[in-house]
């Protein structure tokens, strides 16, 4: 075992005791699991209400799904993910009534709702049972998804988490959050995806196939790993009793087409089926580099599938599928348009996945998982491409397991899992400068210069890099006003370099009367670089281009893991029941901070790491629940983040990035003074049925002042 410094660490059996008391100390849960909400609607009378429609809303309203109840007013949502809820229940002749609802875990949850008489349109209730979150969280409904205005399907998860506070968008849809540069962990129908979803390098889930998006900030537990910022968990539709098929085109302003079908129902008694695909095209396919779209034409498709079986309220098994495609042209300058420069990315993916959940009792729940993906990406040159040619050619397979298990003792929520990953990484890399004027212009050192056509750099590389990881976790309810939340994450990478960590976390919430409830945390993560276009970044090849190789130092060294402290203090704050504030104050220290740059005006993004780091910042969200069929939003956020030199890997042609010499400090692009956001949702009256709610209207506004470097 390597401790951080590269010195050897006594005791290699830890790892070993944990993993054996991961895999045999009370079951606990990880975030792969789906919880059952079960309830009963009664009237004032206590006599149940037959036929009434009782919708899972986010705290905005938007419908995740509806259920209708029995003769016994008995309803049941089978698989709901964890996240911020509420239950709306509308009765003829009764007021409606909203339930709010927090789920952390996979455990069964009961709730009675009781509807008041008729007397001023809509009750919201105090939930006696619901426990204060330690998490800042955030749920978005697939009904709140529809009405985010986005321009390109295949980005449209970007765009709509980037409404909350503290993430914010540049370039092609690229994240940021908290300081943290594309450090976030996507997590697509229960199971983790560590790849990169962006624009330019993957494909993410196509918003109209979405069914509700949750995201973790702040606080995140010790179940999820290998990423710092944030968790962004996306879950798809899924099939209900009755068949039901739809399609839709979209002709957007800027030339855009797309279109969608879909289609599920019930295949036998137990089982379900989904499928669906997508595709599209668009003159604007990504943020164009000049302001005359130059050069920007791309379409993608994708295709994917679900098949759920379940047994009673005991077994819940899920398989799923899916395929998709990008090809887009690399937007140009004047100067590569008048060339006639024609370089084009193409991107595929693939994967498939299995679960099986068990309920064995309402305290006790397992899963195991298995998953696999594979993405692909080409770099296409062109004969007269400018000031330099470039072609790429990587794959990226992952193969992985998961057993997790939840057990609730008394007021303790415990939890446990174990994770193990296979990489395969084929990586093939070439460039030469085509204009050597026009490259000295631009500030390419005399190392970069001397790869002509008559002598390219090339690069090709091959690796089999395993990670292994196991957490503990405790959520501990000593009073209704009071939950504590301690977690214990074991990482071993094999990411090129031999690499482990202990990642503490621990949190507390606490309530201050009904209204106001404050939390504080403070984390380790441990975060391995990102594995597209790692071998190269880490290479000799690009050390020798690096200003900043020297002494054995620095430039192509191997990559080290991302390694911070995280803290956070924030409240929570209910006026009456009609508007919610959540504000937040963070910190971040950081070390060999993951910083992953473009190269050289392309779409191909290489990894590399900043020395050192530190951001720290506020986040305010003001939230109005459903009133009269509207809802709103307000955000605020504010970062500042500064990082310090020297830079490992990464692929670098400029001499004038040697500046940044040990400890001289800068500001990256993800500094941001001000993020100002808002929107309002209305929506008409939902049908007594398991569609989803009809839209409505959206206006949303966004201003963001942000301090980049050059």
């Amino acid at each position: 075992m390597m401790t951080p410094g590269g010195q050897r660490a006594r005791g290699p059996w830890r790892a070993w005791l944990l993993l054996t008391l991961a895999l045999h100390a009370q079951p606990a849960w990880a975030q792969l699991q789906l919880a059952r909400v079960q309830g009963v609607l009664l009237d004032v009378q206590g006599q149940p209400i037959a036929a009434a429609v009782i919708h899972l809303t986010d705290p905005l309203g938007g419908t995740v799904d509806l259920q209708t109840s029995n003769t016994a007013g008995r309803f049941v949502f089978p698989g709901v993910a964890p996240g911020r809820y509420a239950l709306r229940a509308v009765a003829p002749g009764q007021d409606s009534l909203v339930y709010p609802l927090t789920i952390d875990a996979a455990l069964p949850i009961d709730v009675t709702l009781r509807l008041p008489p008729r007397i001023t349109g809509t009750v919201v209730v105090e939930a006696p049972l619901m426990r204060d979150s330690v998490t800042s969280r955030a749920s978005v409904a697939g009904a709140s998804v529809d009405l985010v205005p986005v321009r390109i399907g295949a980005r449209g998860i970007q765009d709509v988490v980037a409404t909350l506070p503290g993430w914010a968008a540049e370039d092609n849809g690229l994240l940021h959050v908290r300081g943290i540069d594309d450090g976030f962990l996507y997590v697509v129908d229960g199971v983790p995806v560590y790849e990169r979803l962006d624009q330019l390098s993957g494909l993410g889930p196509d918003l109209s196939s979405v069914d509700s998006v949750s995201v973790i900030t702040g606080f995140i537990p010790a179940e999820f790993g290998y990423k710092a910022g944030g968790v962004i968990d996306v879950r798809s539709k899924s099939a209900h009793e009755d068949w039901i098929a739809s399609a839709q085109v979209e002709q957007a302003i800027d030339e855009g087409t797309s279109g969608g079908a879909s289609a599920g129902g019930r295949l036998g008694s137990r089982a379900t089926l989904q499928i669906g695909g997508v595709a599209q095209r668009s003159s604007r396919f990504l943020d164009p580099v000049h302001p005359d779209n130059l050069h920007n034409e791309g379409h993608s498709t994708g295709t994917a599938g679900q098949i759920a079986w379940a047994s009673a309220a005991r077994d819940r098994v899920n398989a799923s599928w899916g395929a998709g495609n990008a090809s887009y042209q690399v937007p140009n300058t004047e100067t590569q348009e008048a060339a006639g420069q024609d370089q084009r990315q193409e991107i595929s993916q693939r994967h498939v996945t299995g679960s099986w959940q068990r309920t064995w009792s309402p305290a006790t729940v397992s899963q195991v998982s298995a998953y696999a993906r594979r993405a692909g990406s080409q770099l296409r040159s062109s004969p007269h491409d400018t000031p330099l040619v470039a072609s790429a050619d990587r794959t990226l397979v992952r193969a992985g397991a998961i057993a997790a298990f939840t057990h609730q003792r008394r007021t303790h929520l415990l939890k446990s899992g174990v994770e193990i990953q296979r990489l395969a990484l084929d990586e093939f890399f070439q460039f030469a400068v085509t204009d050597e004027d026009a490259a000295d212009e631009a500030g390419f050192s005399g190392a970069a210069l001397e790869f002509d056509q008559g002598r390219p750099f090339v690069f090709a590389g091959k690796a089999t890099p395993t990670l292994w990881s196991v957490f503990l976790q405790d959520e501990w309810h000593p009073s209704d006003s009071l939950t504590f939340s301690a977690g214990l994450r074991f990482d071993a990478s094999q990411l090129l370099l031999d690499r482990q960590q202990w990642s503490p976390r621990i949190g507390a919430a606490h309530r201050l009367g009904e209204k106001t409830v404050v939390r504080a945390s403070l984390s380790r993560f441990f975060q391995p670089p990102q594995p597209e276009n790692l071998l190269l970044s880490s290479s000799e090849q690009a050390r020798q281009l690096s200003p900043f190789a020297h002494d054995d130092e620095g430039g192509g060294a191997a990559l080290e893991p991302e390694r911070q402290w995280a803290a956070e203090l924030g409240v929570e704050q209910w006026f009456g029941r009609r508007l919610r504030i959540d504000a937040a104050i963070w910190y971040r220290a950081i070390g060999e901070v993951a910083d992953p740059n473009i190269f050289a005006g392309t779409t191909i993004i290489f990894p590399n790491a900043v020395a050192t780091g530190r951001a720290r910042g506020l986040d305010l969200r003001l939230e109005m629940p459903r009133r009269d069929g509207w809802s709103g939003y307000v955000n605020a956020s504010t970062a500042r983040v500064i990082q310090a030199g020297p830079i490992t890997g990464g692929l670098f042609l400029e001499d004038e990035i040697g500046d940044l010499g040990d400890g001289d400090e800068f500001v990256p692009d993800h500094d941001r003074r001000l993020v100002l956001g808002g929107g309002a949702i209305g929506s008409m009256t939902a049908p007594a049925s398991r569609s989803r709610s009809p839209p409505g209207t959206r206006a949303a506004h966004r201003f963001s002042e942000t301090k980049k470097t050059s």
